[in-house]
């Protein structure tokens, strides 16, 4: 199956997602899996959980950059595709709980200007960002080490079991942005004809030729 086919039934499922969790279709089976779901708040839990901070990601951001110019001196396509996808998958990740407005568990809910809601999109559970940045993270490593990738899914996954186990988020919060990160980096990738040369041109007048992708 072509990757742009992929991309678009990855859409069609995060649209009907989307969709269930804004008519509540997912009430049922969140609240089931919440009450089942023991809290485990250990230092195991929360370790792996802060492995997906956006703090965290900074640091293996600036890591993979650090790679790329000691291998070849310059910024690989692959790495510049990673750190877009995370701006855009963390900008979807902060529209979507100010449109969606879904309290976290245990927290009252609120409604708030679209503004507003976006300044305070924290305090919202859907998406999770922390299960978004790791499905992200998961797609990149998967391309570069292919033969691996099923450790790094494990991660993603183990990042939203450690979500739900916190009591931070519910079921269709980790679903949908399990799903997200690789749309994300699908789009990144398969727009790249339209956004590569700009980013290039910007580049290039700004004289940061280290920043040009191979």
């Amino acid at each position: 199956m072509g990757r742009r086919k992929e991309f678009w039934i990855l859409t069609g499922v995060l649209v009907a997602i989307f969709i269930a969790e804004w008519f509540g279709a997912f009430k049922g089976i969140n609240d089931i899996i919440y009450a089942h779901t023991p809290l485990v708040s250990s230092s195991w839990v929360v370790m792996i959980t802060d492995s997906a901070s956006l703090a965290a990601f900074v640091v293996y951001l600036i890591l993979f950059l650090a790679w790329d110019f000691k291998r070849c001196g310059k910024l690989s396509r692959l790495i510049l595709n990673f750190a877009i996808s995370l701006a855009l998958g963390m900008a979807v990740v902060v529209v979507l709980k100010a449109l969606t407005e879904v309290p976290r568990p245990n927290e009252f809910p609120l409604s708030l200007p679209f503004i507003q809601a976006l300044l305070n999109a924290d305090y919202f559970a859907f998406p999770s960002g922390h299960t978004a940045r790791a499905a992200i993270l998961a797609y990149f490593l998967s391309r570069r080490f292919p033969k691996y990738a099923p450790i790094w899914w494990i991660y993603a996954v183990l990042i939203a079991l450690s979500r739900l186990l916190l009591h931070v988020h519910w079921f269709s919060d980790v679903l949908f942005s399990l799903l997200l990160g690789p749309w994300t980096f699908m789009l990144v990738e398969l727009t790249e004809s339209f956004w590569l040369p700009i980013y290039s041109s910007i580049i290039r007048k700004l004289g940061l030729e280290v920043f040009a992708v191979e």
